[in-house]
């Protein structure tokens, strides 16, 4: 990720928005089943006979018992405008404005700082970006059979006419919070385990990586940052739902709360702190799986780009 001052980065948007692209539709299952069970008050448990969830496997078969199998990719759409959006803003900030910290003298010598400093600001803009197809996203992915919004634009008018601008925004403040540290921790944990198979490897520190060492550097940095930020990710989907619960009657008892802090608060109060984990284990497993092809996918891609549409000298 971090390339020698001279490979201008004239291809990281659309490199990052293909692969935005393609991670997106290999990992959608994984996040409708997680969104489904971070929205269920009710325990996630086998035991339990009042939840509608109460396993990973369960709910898989739930859910196509009931939906079918293209209700895996419920919300595909705004999901992959969201995806294509995200990975253009977040790569090719971060690629522009780790140009111009490596040359800062603060960040010399201290190449962990910068790419967390990066990517956390690339993924706060990004998110900023794509916040309003966020919320759409995971109401799509929440609301019953035959209600609801019938598509990503009736939607947005929808959510603005009744809710006003605040609708698209809702949830802004954990994703915020959230997405800093995420950001940040991917590139900084993908940059250091990079490094340290380069290491044991003897190889150059611009070297580009096979691409199962990639996807592994990848997925652990995935699982890493993931595991520290989980609770505020489970605190942003169930501030994305207020105001929708006439349209997911068949989910069990709907979750109300106004503010970050009272969302976090009624969590652990009413289900326990491992009610802020809800969802982790299919998290979890996108996580890896998001973060192994994103950095793979888009480290081929852009050595695809820059070598074979390189201007001739």
């Amino acid at each position: 990720m971090d390339r020698p001052k001279d490979n201008k980065a004239d291809y990281t948007a659309l490199a990052g928005g293909l692969t935005g692209c393609i991670t997106r539709f290999l990992c959608q299952p994984l996040d409708v089943l997680k969104i489904r069970l971070q929205l269920q008050v009710e325990p996630i448990s086998a035991r339990s006979e009042i939840s509608k969830y109460r396993s990973i496997v369960q709910s898989v078969g739930c859910i196509y018992r009931e939906e079918g199998l293209l209700a895996f990719w419920k919300g595909h759409n705004p999901a992959q405008v969201l995806s294509l959006v995200y990975g253009v803003a977040q790569f090719s900030f971060y690629e522009r404005f780790n140009l111009i910290l490596r040359d800062m003298e603060t960040f010399k010598g201290h190449d962990l700082a910068r790419h967390f400093v990066c990517g956390a600001c690339s993924g706060s803009f990004a998110s900023l970006t794509i916040m309003p197809l966020d919320v759409i996203r995971t109401r799509v992915v929440s609301q019953d059979p035959g209600k609801g919004y019938k598509n990503a634009f009736t939607a947005v008018g929808t959510i603005y006419r009744v809710e006003g601008i605040r609708g698209l925004y809702r949830g802004m403040v954990p994703a915020l919070l959230q997405i800093a540290p995420l950001a940040g921790g991917q590139f900084m944990f993908y940059n250091l385990f990079g490094s340290f198979v380069r290491r044991l490897e003897h190889l150059d520190e611009n070297t580009t990586l096979p691409p199962t060492e990639l996807l592994l550097c990848g997925g652990l940095a995935g699982l890493t940052t993931k595991l520290i930020v989980y609770p505020l990710d489970l605190a942003k989907k169930r501030l994305h739902i207020q105001g929708f619960s006439q349209n997911r009657q068949t989910f069990g008892k709907h979750f109300v709360a106004n503010r970050l802090f009272q969302c976090l608060y009624q969590v652990c109060r009413d289900e326990g702190i491992q009610g802020l984990y809800k969802g982790l284990n299919p998290s979890l497993l996108k996580a890896a799986i998001t973060s192994a092809f994103y950095f793979a996918i888009y480290d081929r891609l852009l050595l695809v780009f820059n070598s074979g549409f390189r201007k001739p000298d």
